[in-house]
């Protein structure tokens, strides 16, 4: 995710209501505004539309100034730097949800080993689903929503499956391929 692919998250058991909340999420990293216009055109919306970060909540007070839990998206914060673009309102706010390891261990995970790789302990979090259709609860539907909408791949209980036709994962693999003969 570090080198802009967008992914499916599946872990565990589903979630039911208006927010994703780390079961059931599309996730990417949360440094460009062209990742938010990519994030609202596979979920379809309006091209304006905020997408929420997921952070450590260790890391909230640091880039938006929270001293409190927020496990839900329920809180609205001023983002305390420019570098998390994708996930900052126009207003400069976020509805952030912050996750610790007790509240969402395989998401606490992802997330300090993004802030070990990048040095942010956040990621964009939309919700996984079709519209009008609910969350995507089978590896079927994950897949045709992947190719549908143009993720470059998912993740299902810590297992990766990458979209070989994906121009980011592409771009990523040449990259990786010329770093490797560079050495």
């Amino acid at each position: 995710m570090a080198n802009d692919l967008i992914l499916g998250w599946v872990n565990g058991r589903y979630e039911i209501g208006p927010r994703a909340l780390g079961n059931r999420s599309i996730i990417a990293a949360p440094f460009s505004d062209t990742t938010r216009m990519r994030l609202n055109a596979i979920k379809q919306r309006e091209p304006f539309r905020p997408i929420a970060p997921v952070c450590l909540h260790d890391e909230a007070k640091k880039w938006f100034g929270s001293k409190r839990a927020s496990p839900y998206m329920l809180f609205t914060y001023r983002a305390t730097t420019e570098a998390l673009a994708a996930v900052t309102h126009v207003n400069g706010t976020a509805r952030i949800q912050t996750v610790t390891a007790a509240t969402n261990g395989p998401m606490h995970d992802l997330l300090c080993a993004f802030r070990s790789r990048t040095g942010y302990g956040v990621l964009c979090n939309t919700s996984l689903n079709f519209n009008g259709r609910g969350f995507i609860n089978n590896l079927r539907d994950l897949d045709a929503y992947t190719c549908e909408h143009n993720l470059d791949g998912f993740v299902v209980e810590s297992r990766v499956y990458l979209k070989k036709s994906s121009n980011h994962y592409q771009e990523y693999m040449r990259a990786a391929l010329s770093r490797s003969a560079a050495r």
